[in-house]
């Protein structure tokens, strides 16, 4: 006889390896570890930010200090790990098998199914609460898992910020009965482990809950203080040894806070744009709702990061709850409302920043202090903080909705919003499975498929390190496929594709290599990749003995050296 904890385990690994097939494509080439063609050939470009930062970091010493230390992945510009959405708490894991994972390795197919897992699990946490019927229970399960801020952040291949089952945690940690500490301290080490914005996300909410408990006596005020001393103390701690970077020295691309930030329509706002000088792309997560106005469609905007459509079922359940509503339907005693709701008035602001915005009309915009708009600009994505608010809407509605009506309705409505639901977002789910699933067939490793001259394997058995002249932020067309040929083949990199990087830090590479190149002074274990050609002939002129490239449309110079097969850096080789 199955006991009805394995039953519900069974239900919950069904609709996982459902829900999972539906999103990313009815075979296993996204969870193929060898298969890295989506990355390269698919999708969004933020998928080898992710990629790169782990296979360099597999180079790294198990044991270092700071122990994200990433050297390999921009060498003196002293990247961390935690800043490549590499999902650190995975990287670290799988980085003691190293050596039995082979190259090229990618965990991401792997990761998207736990997190999807982990969803359901913390949602069910959740229903069981104040549901019994599980058929309903599952239901409800299915349409969080279609929220659409989750194939958003799959379509932008943003694998920790897709860990949203973080947040749904930290709601039913709030809601339980009893407080545990270790499980708080234990989510905010994983939720920053995993992606920082999610560990920021739920901080608000462990504060709130120790509120909570000190206005329902369950704890003391002298609690509060002993609680918050200690996670201060060990998250200062965790971010030392982990290398994370706060200082106003960070550098960040793009606007700071007020860029990302979100529309008040935004709930509602069914479609993203994306907009570049050579490309304009649109999603649309629903053909049911109207593509409402904002600004997304403005070449340099940043709106798109405050992308929180709440999906067609939710908004439903909120109409038909609205239309039913019986007084004494949410009976929420007010030590428990009060600070999740302040704690949610705050996210809303943040998420909304200075300047806010309704449709595509600058409403109202308010001046900040220059050391708050420092400390914001930390988190300057501040869209995605309506995230904790969009499912605590979520789970309001589906606690008012089964109180209002029976059984039997609850089943058949929610049956049929989720075909509804199905049907409606059918065509971006279609676009996240023809992403994921991509498996090209070619013999050989991937970099040759992007970089065809012959000359690079030369210069792969010749040098240790690419040097790009000048190391930036934001990638070029060719930075992903030169790194692609140096993780390939063992070299490491001064640059690529940086989240952020310590301003100063970033100065003082580019002055030092300017210098190297105005003085004829190359390192001969490094090949310079240049983005601007006159530099790049003024740099050919230092010694005709140098290998003066152009390979691929890249402008690639060689310093003299004599072939070196041993290689001196072999510690650095893939095997």
């Amino acid at each position: 006889m199955i006991s009805e904890r394995y039953k519900k385990q069974i239900l919950l690994l069904a609709i996982t390896f459902i829900f999972f097939a539906y999103m990313t494509g009815f075979n296993l080439n996204y969870l193929n570890p060898r298969n890295i063609d989506w990355i390269f050939f698919a999708g969004h470009e933020d998928g080898t930010l992710a990629w790169f930062g782990w296979e360099f970091f597999r180079w790294t010493n198990i044991i270092q200090y700071p122990l994200l230390d990433n050297y390999p992945y921009g060498e003196d510009l002293n990247i961390s790990l935690i800043y490549s959405g590499s999902v650190p708490i995975m990287s670290m894991f799988l980085k003691f098998f190293t050596n039995y994972l082979g190259f090229p390795f990618q965990f991401f197919g792997l990761w998207h199914l736990i997190c999807i897992y982990l969803q359901a699990f913390f949602t069910l946490k959740i229903l069981d609460m104040f549901i019994d019927s599980k058929r309903i229970k599952f239901l409800l399960i299915s349409i969080i898992l279609l929220t659409p801020v989750l194939v958003f952040n799959l379509l932008l291949n943003h694998p920790g910020l897709f860990a949203n089952w973080i947040i749904i945690a930290s709601i039913y940690f709030y809601l339980k009965t009893k407080f545990k500490y270790s499980f708080w301290l234990t989510l905010l080490v994983v939720s920053l482990l995993t992606q920082a914005y999610l560990f920021a996300m739920i901080l608000p909410i462990f504060v709130a809950d120790l509120v909570q408990r000190i206005l329902k006596k369950e704890l003391r005020i002298s609690d509060l203080f002993k609680f918050l001393a200690i996670t201060i103390v060990l998250i200062i701690s965790l971010f030392m040894l982990l290398g994370v970077e706060t200082s106003k020295d960070t550098y960040h691309f793009y606007q700071g806070y007020g860029h990302f930030r979100m529309n008040l329509n935004s709930i509602f706002d069914s479609s993203v744009s994306f907009v570049s000088e050579n490309n304009y792309e649109i999603y649309r997560f629903s053909k049911l709702m109207p593509d409402l106005k904002d600004t997304t469609s403005i070449i340099g905007s940043g709106d798109y990061e405050g992308f929180n459509f709440i999906g067609i079922p939710v908004i439903s359940l909120l109409i038909l709850s609205i239309l039913n509503f019986k007084k004494g339907i949410l009976s929420f005693s007010r030590k428990k409302c009060i600070p999740i709701l302040t704690i949610c008035f705050l996210l809303l602001m943040f998420a909304l920043t200075n300047k806010v915005i309704f449709n595509e009309t600058l409403l109202i915009t308010y001046p900040l202090p220059s050391f708050i708009k420092n400390f914001f600009a930390t988190f300057r994505s501040s869209g995605r903080f309506f995230w904790p608010v969009l499912y605590i809407i979520s789970f309001i509605s589906f606690y008012s909705f089964t109180r209002l009506f029976n059984k039997k309705s609850c089943t058949i409505i929610l049956s049929i919003l989720l075909i509804v639901a199905f049907i409606d977002s059918f065509d971006m789910y279609s676009k996240t499975r023809s992403i994921k699933s991509v498996k090209l067939s070619y013999s050989g490793p991937t970099w040759k498929q992007l970089l065809k001259d012959p000359a690079w394997n030369e210069l792969a058995l010749r040098y240790d390190k690419v040097k790009f002249i000048y190391p930036d932020l934001l990638p070029t067309h060719y930075t992903s496929k030169v790194n692609l040929f140096a993780v390939s083949n063992g070299l490491s990199v001064n640059g690529g594709y940086l989240a952020r990087v310590k301003k100063s830090t970033l100065l003082k590479v580019r002055k030092t290599l300017k210098d190297s190149i105005r003085n004829c002074n190359f390192e001969n274990d490094s090949i310079y990749v240049f983005s601007d050609k006159e530099l790049w002939h003024d740099a050919s002129l230092c010694s005709p003995a140098n290998k003066v490239l152009e390979i691929d449309g890249i402008y690639v110079l060689g310093p003299s050296q004599e072939l070196n097969v041993l290689r001196l850096n072999e510690s650095y080789k893939k095997k």
